[in-house]
């Protein structure tokens, strides 16, 4: 994972007016409260069911494609994340010098929040240009743009596992049902004489058969592919499940 890279010098000029103490307590207590947020929601990602199932499954197609690059991002979630700590635990530790911070103690913290104190060593996290722009050795990001890179990232990888995780639940039970269905009726087709190879009707029932156990596997395999975006929704997963070739 990367992680925050040397800090610039504190005699450097901070970006903009120097923060006096309470915009710079305001501020740390902003940001603390904002990393134990990204943290419950990195967390509640990687715990998410739909995560373990993609990460243990046999995926093709689109799915395949989207989880390649949402591992990734993933993966890089947590890079950016550490990089936000390890520049939080180090302006907690100027502010923890002395209770009424001096000029220097201000302009460190100033520098520190506002400025672009936080890098990232792609070589460490796992750079792909999918996901984070062109090939750099390193990023450097005021913790302002590190959140909203972040947001993206988060968004995107939650969209993907959310909307695999609805598929995956609601089609193949539903294809179930059809079965067990099915098995029912090819049993009564099959005590009143009608088999497969002996009446148009058998062979029916043998295709669909053989049709709901390859939508099945696909499902499986491929949920996205069966996946309908909800028009302008932005919520994580807004969509539906294409149920059409068995409704």
């Amino acid at each position: 994972m990367g992680v925050a890279g040397p800090f610039p010098s504190y005699a450097a000029r901070p970006p903009g007016p120097v923060m006096d103490r309470d915009e710079a307590d305001r501020a740390l207590a902003r940001l603390g409260a904002e990393h134990e947020a990204i943290e419950t929601s990195l967390l509640a990602l990687q715990d998410h069911a739909g995560r373990r199932l993609l990460e243990g499954a046999e995926l093709s197609g689109v799915t395949r494609e989207r989880w390649t690059v949402t591992e990734r991002s993933i993966t890089l979630l947590w890079s950016y994340f550490d990089a936000y700590a390890g520049v939080l635990d180090e302006a907690r530790k100027v502010r923890a010098r002395r209770r009424h911070p001096n000029r220097e103690d201000l302009a460190a913290l100033t520098e520190l929040l506002r400025g672009e104190g936080v890098t990232v060593a792609h070589a460490a996290a796992g750079h792909d240009p999918s996901v984070s722009g062109p090939a750099r050795l390193s990023e450097r990001f005021t913790l302002e743009e590190l959140v909203s890179r972040m947001n993206g990232l988060y968004a995107n990888a939650l969209d993907m596992v959310v909307a695999s995780d609805t598929v995956w639940s609601a089609m193949p039970a539903r294809i179930d049902l059809l079965a067990a269905e099915l098995r029912r009726t090819h049993s009564l087709a099959h005590s009143v004489g009608v088999r497969p190879g002996e009446h148009p009707a058998g062979d029916d029932l043998d295709a669909i058969t053989e049709e709901l156990a390859t939508l099945r596997a696909q499902v499986i395999a491929d949920p996205l592919a069966f996946w309908l975006p909800g028009p302008g929704s932005a919520a994580p997963g807004g969509g539906r499940p294409d149920t059409a070739r068995y409704d």
